[in-house]
């Protein structure tokens, strides 16, 4: 060959090696950076896709749940307004109406209401102690803000130390001024627990923010920084205001981690919804394949230098064939690489083979001259897999499958792998070859749309999907159980087939129209299920759409109000109604008796009002239990119901208070018989839970015009009458007359009187002596009350007692009592006066409060007396009334060696029959018997039978009332043991008892 060709030759082989060398050297490069930055925008953009829609999806949770909220305080405000004023058990309605929004909001931990001045009147938790919050801002913003809406705050730190996210709504009075705030505290562990299952890797977080930068919620938690803003967050009042929806790329100043952000403005409301993904989490798998791509590129390049220089000095054409096959082989080693993909050959005889380098890299293994025995790759692989290869290997078969990695040695990664069978001349398989994948991604991208199925498929709303053209192509199973079609009813069928006719076709055009200007509709519509029903449902539809397709079909979220409809229905109801005897309650009674007044007015014609009072109820719930009252108050209404006249009213006002308005009346005969059936209906035998019980009534009847033009005035008339009949002994009848008024302002005037009494030290204690026939010497006294008023004098127990014992201060005053006794006897001891016993009265109040032997126990330690000093007086009637309890309480006290006596004998029925059953140390014979002892021959054997029948039961008889020589001459032949009465002395105040003790305390004839 030419020399000067060869030359020529060379340089232009050198020329041509150099060229090719520089132009794949740039475009290695060129083309490194373009995949990079195309792989870098993928990776960036599809976590973008999926962070977009996981924020939307969060988005609508939330406007979901602060719907909920909102409608829950609005339909509460609502209800309660509705609530009267007036009744006794308007607290406990309002408590139910809480209770109920509660149970219909799990997520929802308390709802308060707060009065005009910041007090919590109602609460759900029904927390002890009373509550201000009248320093909150959100009562501050309801105050001064009468247009402000709902108010989200927080997290507030409640006065119990809990954590909560308030919403609030004002309450305004009917002329509009400011009447009070509801609170719905949400709890944030509820959002926390719901943010939790929300995937966005190590670095990620998930925040729920106000419109302000004010970060309410975050997951995952950190100290100290929820309720505070953050400029790294979105403020939508800040100038320029961002958009709704976007994303962004921050540093956070809460852990220092730089995330890309996506949110998403709740729509309607001041919240904002945030998902963070770590940058260095989010390009990790990028980073990983730049830099492998980087190694592999440096290397080819540094390989294609020495093979130019190789092909340079050798100057032919192997050169090139040489360089083309490392070309080829690098390219297919980082195909491999972006694929993921490690290949490999076995040899079945040696258990040896031949690896890529990606094969190595899958694995975590260091690339070794010699690849690993099969043992190794064995070990990479879970246990619970192995036994696949081995099977594989051992069949040489061909083989396609999905592998796991070892999870003691990492991460779990998962791999799909093939593998095909080379055969010898023979036809035998002495090698195996194949692939190993990592599929781990894609699997994980798999699960996330499971999870996403699984969330369609499993909410409580029914979500329907339709293409552009409205027609069904997805439900899930909330949309079949709520709407009664299947899946194979409306798969392909439009939209339409929904629809109720409720709504005009403006409605419709106007719900498109919003959905086409803003992108979703939110609103209430009446749709039909399959059996032709009509519901209520709160629907949202969403268009969903890209930049490249525009609208591609749309998405409908919603909810059945069937349930929210009936529930208003009941609590309609329950405003007007008794809910346990389904009767008019006070508030529809006055309505109706207003009405009823302005018909009878306009006719001139009468109308009567009938208040009847069950009496005793009280007894039938504490000896059978309160589910017996009810039945009781149940079967009264039903009994009464029956006697009803058209155009009558009967409602139920109190526990144990009925109004039976006639409407019209001719003359009084109608009310009288009225009344007598309404007494007899009551009177008749009940069967309550196996016990026969009999209870009366007590009715007190008021007349328009006679007694009241008002409905107000009517019933309070009726109630005055009813009140005489209780205190005339009950089981009767009796109309309003001008006087009971007079008699009722007494009584209340000297009731206010009797409540001051004890503490302006107005009552005091006289003593009667009680002489012993035997020796004629004074044996005891008898401690009796009197009151001086400050402005009304001398009052008479017979006068304030029932009063006392009407109004409860009985207890109050018997205590008194008995603390006084104790403590004036125990003073007569130590001033060397002879020890006698001082007896005290009691009323069945005070045995029904079951508290007597406490309070004598404490007033004998306080005083200091012996209990054999002190003896205790009960009437004939306590113990018929309450038998059972003065039993266990007579018991206790002779336990202590207090003396009992039975006072009034002889005025009550059944009398004889409850000596033996009762352990007494005294019998009193009634002051009636005494006082015609010497001139009625019944009275005489009445009182000798009484000694007689005592004797014999081993009791001292006492007679009360004694004020002649003939009185006491006939007791002491007839045989009884101590006398008391005028004839010794008239009751005194402790001093002249005193000096009558000293002087001997016998009548001098």
């Amino acid at each position: 060959m030419n020399p000067l060709l060869a030359n020529r030759d060379e340089r232009g082989i050198t020329l041509l090696v150099l060229s090719f060398a520089g132009l794949l050297f740039v475009g290695i490069i060129a083309n490194l950076v373009f995949e990079l930055v195309q792989a870098r925008n993928h990776v960036i953009t599809e976590k973008s896709n999926s962070a977009r829609v996981l924020v939307k999806l969060l988005e609508e949770q939330a406007v979901d749940s602060v719907f909920a909220v909102d409608l829950a305080m609005q339909t509460t405000i609502k209800a309660v307004q509705m609530v009267p004023r007036g009744p006794a058990d308007s607290a406990r309605l309002v408590n139910e109406l809480l209770d109920s929004s509660i149970d219909n909001l799990p997520f929802i931990r308390a709802i308060w209401l707060l009065d005009a001045d910041g007090n919590m009147i109602h609460d759900s938790q029904k927390l002890p102690g009373a509550y201000n919050l009248a320093e909150r801002a959100y009562f501050k913003i309801h105050r001064d803000h009468p247009d402000h809406g709902m108010h989200i705050e927080g997290p507030i730190i409640s006065k119990l130390g809990v954590p909560f996210i308030s919403f609030s709504r004002r309450i305004n009075r009917r002329d509009g001024s400011f009447g009070g705030v509801i609170v719905a505290a949400l709890e944030p562990k509820y959002l926390r627990r719901f943010y939790d299952s929300v995937k966005v890797g190590k670095d990620g977080m998930v925040a729920l923010v106000r419109t302000d930068g004010m970060l309410m919620l975050r997951v995952p938690a950190a100290n100290m920084v929820e309720g505070k803003r953050f400029t790294f967050f979105p403020n939508f009042q800040a100038t320029p205001a961002p958009p709704d929806a976007g994303s962004y790329t921050a540093d956070s100043s809460i852990d220092q981690i730089r995330r890309l952000y996506f949110y998403q403005r709740v729509s309607g409301r001041p919240l904002a919804v945030v998902v963070g993904l770590g940058e260095k989490e989010l390009l990790a798998d990028w980073y990983g394949m730049a830099r492998a791509y980087i190694a592999v590129s440096l290397g080819f390049l540094m390989l294609l230098g020495g093979l130019s220089f190789l092909a340079l000095r050798e100057l032919h054409k192997r050169y090139g064939l040489n360089q083309a096959l490392h070309n080829s082989d690098d390219a297919l080693k980082a195909a491999q690489q972006l694929a993921l993909i490690g290949s490999w050959r076995l040899d079945l005889v040696a258990r040896h083979g031949q690896w890529s380098q990606q094969m190595y890299r899958l694995l975590g293994l260091a690339p070794a001259d010699q690849p690993p025995p099969l043992d190794v790759f064995l070990q990479r692989i879970h246990p619970d897999d192995r036994h696949l290869v081995e099977s594989a290997v051992r069949h040489g078969m061909n083989w396609s499958g999905e592998l796991r990695s070892n999870p003691a040695l990492g991460p779990q990664r998962y791999f799909h792998s093939r593998s095909t069978g080379v055969h010898d001349a023979t036809g035998n398989v002495t090698a195996l070859m194949g692939t190993l994948q990592d599929v781990t991604e894609r699997r994980q991208a798999d699960e996330k749309l499971e999870l996403a199925a699984r969330v369609f498929a499993c909410t409580r709303d029914g979500i329907v999907v339709t293409d552009a053209a409205s027609t069904i192509v997805a439900v899930n199973a909330a949309f079949e159980r709520i709407t009664q079609y299947s899946e194979a009813d409306v798969l392909g069928r439009n939209i339409r087939v929904l629809r109720s006719n409720v709504h005009d076709i403006d409605f419709y055009r106007q719900l498109w129209d919003t959905i086409a200007r803003d992108g979703h509709w939110r609103g209430e519509i009446w749709n039909r299920r399959k059996n032709g029903e009509v519901f209520p449902e709160w629907l949202t539809v969403s268009a969903v759409s890209s930049p490249e397709h525009g609208t591609a079909g749309y998405v409908g979220v919603f909810t059945d109000l069937s349930d929210i409809t009936q529930a208003n229905e009941q609590l309609q109801f329950l405003v007007n109604h008794d809910p346990l005897t389904r009767l008019p309650n006070r508030s529809l009674l006055n309505d109706r008796l207003e009405q009823a007044i302005e018909t009878a007015h306009q006719g001139q014609r009468a109308i009567a009002v009938l208040l009847l009072n069950i009496d005793r109820l009280q007894r039938v719930n504490d000896s059978i239990g309160h589910d017996a009252g009810d039945l009781l108050l149940r079967e009264m209404a039903q009994r009464l119901l029956l006697r009803l006249h058209p155009g009558d009213t009967l409602a139920r006002i109190g526990s144990d208070e009925f109004v039976l308005v006639l409407s019209h009346v001719d003359d009084n005969d109608d009310i009288n018989a009225t009344a007598q059936q309404m007494l007899d209906a009551v009177a008749a035998p009940c069967q309550l839970l196996g016990h026969e019980v009999v209870v009366t009534g007590s009715v007190g009847i008021a007349l328009f015009p006679l007694d009241g033009v008002t409905a107000g005035d009517l019933i309070r008339n009726a109630d005055t009458a009813l009140s005489h009949v209780k205190n005339s002994g009950r089981n009767s009848f009796r109309y309003f007359t001008s006087e009971m008024n007079t008699r009722a302002l007494h009584w209340m005037a000297l009731e206010h009187r009797l409540r001051n009494a004890l503490g302006r030290a107005e009552f005091s204690l006289f003593y009667q002596p009680q002489v012993r026939l035997a020796d004629k010497q004074v044996c005891g006294a008898e401690a009796l009350i009197r009151w001086r008023s400050a402005e009304l004098g001398m009052i008479s127990p017979a006068e304030f007692i029932p009063l006392a014992e009407d109004s409860g201060l009985i207890i109050e005053i018997g205590e008194w009592v008995i603390r006084t006794a104790c403590t004036q006897n125990k003073a007569w001891q130590d001033a060397g006066l002879r020890a006698l016993p001082v007896a005290v009265n009691v009323s069945a109040h005070q045995i029904t409060a079951g508290t007597l032997p406490a309070i004598v126990k404490s007033a004998l330690s306080d005083s200091g007396m012996e209990a054999r000093f002190l003896a205790i007086e009960l009437t004939e009637s306590v113990l018929m009334q309450e038998a059972e309890l003065a039993m266990a309480q007579i018991a206790e006290l002779r336990g202590m060696g207090v003396a009992v006596a039975l006072d009034d004998f002889g005025t009550g029925y059944s009398s004889l029959s409850y000596l033996s059953r009762f352990a007494l140390d005294k019998l009193k014979i009634d002051q009636s018997f005494v006082r015609n002892i010497t001139d009625d021959a019944k009275s005489a054997a009445i009182a000798k039978a009484t000694i007689a029948l005592a004797h014999g039961l081993g009791i001292t008889v006492v007679a009360e009332g004694v004020e002649t020589r003939e009185q006491l001459d006939y007791l002491d032949g007839a045989g009884c043991d101590e006398v008391q009465g005028y004839f010794f002395s008239r009751p005194v105040p402790a001093d002249e008892f005193v000096a009558l003790l000293v002087a001997g305390g016998t009548p001098s004839d």
